[in-house]
């Protein structure tokens, strides 16, 4: 799960409540669209950084025992997968990496 976006009826500017567009990167919230006025509010940049650095390092946290895991689990898969897996992850990260620089 990279990016995510959901639907919610907030307060509006243009009028009362209506349904917004709101969208995540990796749980930390992007951008706020509302889908009558079109009106797009971006969460400060410092904010959403911060959010995606401790996410990030709760992420590489978690890693070791989850490679601990897979490799006992399935130790050929395991091997035979990594390079693959390293590389669909590292190009995941840049990916978020783009979108929050996009904020």
């Amino acid at each position: 799960m990279t990016e995510s976006t959901e639907t919610a009826y907030l307060e509006c500017t243009c009028g009362g409540e209506q349904l917004h567009r709101l969208t995540y990167v990796h749980g930390c919230l992007l951008t706020i669209i509302c889908d009558n006025c079109k009106k797009t509010t971006m969460m400060p940049r410092e904010l959403v950084i911060g959010q995606y650095t401790r996410d990030f390092r709760g992420r590489l946290g978690r890693l070791p025992a989850k490679l601990r895991s897979d490799a006992q689990d399935h130790p050929v898969r395991f091997v035979v997968g990594l390079p693959v897996k390293a590389i669909n992850k590292l190009a995941q990260v840049v990916h978020e990496i783009k979108l929050i620089a996009r904020t």
